[in-house]
């Protein structure tokens, strides 16, 4: 089971600002949800070389690779090579990917489709019930494909790897400077080791800031918030606002 998750978005488009990525859009938000530590986020070129060392560094920071990107038909398309010599196995056509594909393009089957079959040695296939194209499992890195649509559409199976509690999340919006909190922010920190905070300003036609305090239990998290609010009180300033958001452990 994963707990800390990381996810890579390849292909030189992004880089080059071809495209608008946004798959991590969708799956912050959603790994979040499941309760996972999303522990890093990267975006890797085509390079079989740069993205083989890459992953196995990551590898080490977590539990779980997300991939996405890479997994087509064309001479660009490299997740495949990149994953297999991460995990030190070769590529080999996989029976159950190559009977879907030739299910799915019959007549229009061709040498190129046909590579969407080949993984790495010992992967577990990712169905896709959109076009027949697999993703693939294997030493903790799961590559799906980077279209939108397809991700989403197959996501769901990484869901049963993931295990973790959503944490409860307090937001104060208010109007003081960072500056003018930053002591109070500490005091609340020492006081709530087990909460973590952070302030994010924002300028919107004017200055304001968002402070969020998260924990597994709802009630440290409201507590930790209670404190900083007494304090920014006390020197001054008001909260504006205040969004509670209960955690798996606090919902009946």
């Amino acid at each position: 089971m994963a707990k800390r998750v990381g996810v890579v978005i390849l292909g030189d488009e992004v880089l080059k600002a071809e495209i608008r990525e946004a798959n991590l859009a969708f799956l912050l938000p959603l790994l979040n949800d499941w309760g996972a530590e999303v522990a890093l986020c990267a975006i890797l070129p085509d390079d079989v070389d740069v993205v083989a060392r890459h992953l196995k560094a990551y590898l080490a920071e977590v539990d779980i690779l997300v991939l996405t990107g890479g997994i087509g038909p064309t001479p660009d398309d490299i997740t495949r090579e990149a994953v297999a010599k991460a995990a030190g196995v070769p590529l080999v056509v996989h029976p159950e990917a190559m009977a879907a594909l030739s299910e799915y393009y019959k007549d229009r089957m061709n040498e190129y489709r046909m590579l969407m079959a080949q993984v790495p040695q010992g992967a577990a296939l990712i169905p896709n019930p959109v076009s027949a194209a697999p993703g693939f499992c294997i030493a903790g890195m799961a590559a799906f494909p980077g279209i939108p649509r397809l991700l989403r559409e197959m996501i769901g199976w990484l869901r049963p790897m993931v295990e973790g509690r959503k944490k409860s999340r307090v937001t104060l919006y208010g109007k003081a400077p960072e500056s003018a909190f930053a002591g109070i922010m500490k005091e609340a920190m020492d006081a709530f080791p087990e909460v973590s905070m952070g302030s994010y300003p924002m300028l919107e036609g004017e200055y304001r800031v968002r402070v969020v305090f998260r924990a597994v239990a709802f009630s440290r998290a409201a507590g930790c918030a209670d404190f900083f609010a007494a304090g920014l009180k006390s020197a001054g300033w008001e909260v504006s606002r205040r969004e509670e958001e209960r955690g798996d452990d606090d919902k009946n």
